[in-house]
């Protein structure tokens, strides 16, 4: 169950380079390093791990994370809602106001929410 959102979409997500690949990778040539795309969770918890670490405020647990963040839900300075967007073909949830199964309290604005 989501808490927040980030770019998931291995279509919209990042380029890295593979200089070492993995045994059947088939980034580059041949399996040889190159550059290839990453997204969903590969990209989406670093970069949100990124964000809350540049905030400077850490919680002592997990519970208290999300006690902050819930909060904070109210706060359109802290959260865009993601109002109006759907979780995939064969997810099931669609996005609506407030925390949704979809896509949790929405995506965070910097590192204000945090």
């Amino acid at each position: 169950m989501p808490d927040v959102s980030f770019d998931a979409d291995p279509d919209t997500g990042v380029w890295v380079f593979d200089s070492t690949p993995v045994e059947g990778s088939t980034a580059g040539c041949c399996g040889v390093k190159g550059w290839w795309i990453v997204g969903g969770t590969s990209v989406s918890s670093p970069a949100l791990a990124g964000v809350a670490n540049l905030a400077g405020h850490f919680a002592t647990s997990s519970e208290n994370e999300l006690t902050t963040i819930y909060s904070n839900l109210g706060n359109t300075a802290d959260f865009h809602d993601i109002a109006v967007d759907y979780c995939g073909p064969f997810a099931g949830f669609t996005s609506k106001t407030g925390w949704d199964f979809c896509t949790g309290v929405g995506s965070v604005h910097g590192k204000a929410g945090k």
